[in-house]
């Protein structure tokens, strides 16, 4: 080895390295935000899921096992009704994850240590969120049974004689936790971010082919030049949302419950947020290799682990707010609701709302970012 020429070498690479700020800092920032990142998604635990209580009962009994079960802080019951009808409508809009029904003659059969009944209705569409509500229920209902049972017959040591309670478990929208039933719509919204890696790469590619020179020249205006980058990449991205649903049916025996014209309207509304979003970065960045990389980042990483789709977002505590700016968390929403619950616009439109009002932001934030000269 010459160090003469080993040298010269080295000082070439890093001055191709550092001449585009904006690639260094992504070359040396990269590592950090995937730490961070993936840091959060793996150290996340399951925990305060949202449960429903509907309280036929009434009695001391029953708020004493719903203050045990959030004593846990592994359930957390964020709804409280008499009404069988408003809580499956939380249920459905995914404001609870479980209800816990009390039957009307829940301490009467406490009372005359009889086995009470008790009835758990879980929403399927996410496994692990129903098994983990599931088992923490049952064994806190054992737990409750175990004192109960000492109460009543006035025992020290009732671990021998527990009052065992009649759990009933009903599974909705996915009866059997059928773990790919539940992943297979929530990763569609991940793999459809393909075609945005793509749109990345629209002003980034112009640049670097020099090709941006000649649109400068034209009369064609932002707006125009935007739409006309963005249209293509929707429509084709619409053609990946039939394959994806076509396969997610047929080959992973999805069931799909909800209507198809809707599931593609709201589609295209996810496609036009995140290719927006991927403009802003093909305008920033100014070269392909980092829009890539960039994309990367803001896509697939925190679309895999930030979107609710092995975790749900209300274990995230304080960094489920952060999930929700990225497009992919809604998306997963919508998509669990078309295919596995069957649910309409009456429900979805708060995240079709949220994705129009992202797209235009950022759509607009492209157009002001882009300078129509070479500087």
């Amino acid at each position: 080895m010459k160090l003469k020429q080993t040298t010269a070498v080295l000082r070439k690479e890093w001055w191709h390295i550092t001449r585009d700020r904006r690639t260094a800092l992504l070359v040396t920032l990269s590592p950090v935000l995937f730490l961070v990142v993936m840091a959060y998604s793996f150290s996340v635990e399951i925990k305060r899921v949202d449960i429903a209580v509907v309280d036929l009962d009434g009695s001391s009994a029953s708020r004493d096992l719903v203050g045990k079960l959030e004593g846990s802080g592994d359930l957390h019951v964020c709804c409280r009704t008499d009404s069988y009808q408003e809580a499956e409508e939380w249920l459905v809009d995914g404001s609870a994850k479980a209800i816990l029904v009390f039957p009307p003659d829940f301490s009467r059969n406490i009372a005359a240590a009889r086995t009470p009944s008790l009835q758990v209705i879980v929403d399927g569409t996410d496994p692990s969120t129903a098994n983990h509500a599931i088992d923490h229920i049952m064994s806190r209902a054992e737990a409750f049974g175990i004192e109960a049972a000492a109460s009543t017959a006035g025992r020290d040591a009732p671990d021998e004689a527990a009052l065992p309670i009649d759990l009933r478990v009903r599974t909705l929208y996915n009866p059997s936790l059928r773990y790919v039933i539940g992943v297979v719509p929530a990763m569609i919204a991940v793999v459809l971010a393909m075609p945005a890696l793509a749109a990345s790469l629209a002003i980034t590619r112009e640049k670097e082919w020099g090709t941006l020179e000649t649109l400068i020249c034209t009369p064609i205006g932002r707006v125009d030049l935007f739409t006309g980058k963005l249209i293509p990449y929707v429509v084709s991205g619409l053609i990946s949302v039939v394959l994806c649903a076509i396969v997610a049916i047929a080959w992973f025996r999805v069931p799909f419950r909800g209507s198809f014209p809707l599931y593609m309207g709201l589609s295209a509304l996810y496609l036009y947020a995140a290719l927006s979003l991927a403009l802003v970065i093909s305008v920033l960045v100014s070269s392909q290799q980092a829009a890539m990389l960039v994309s990367l980042l803001v896509f697939l990483f925190p679309g895999f682990f930030l979107s609710g789709i092995l975790i749900p977002l209300s274990a995230m505590g304080e960094l489920r707010y952060e999930a929700l700016i990225f497009p992919t968390s809604h998306y997963v929403l919508i998509n669990r609701g078309l295919f596995l619950k069957g649910v309409g616009i009456d429900v979805l439109w708060p995240w079709a709302v949220v994705l129009v009002l992202f797209g235009t932001a950022m759509l607009a934030l492209s157009m002001v970012l882009f300078k129509k000269r070479l500087k």
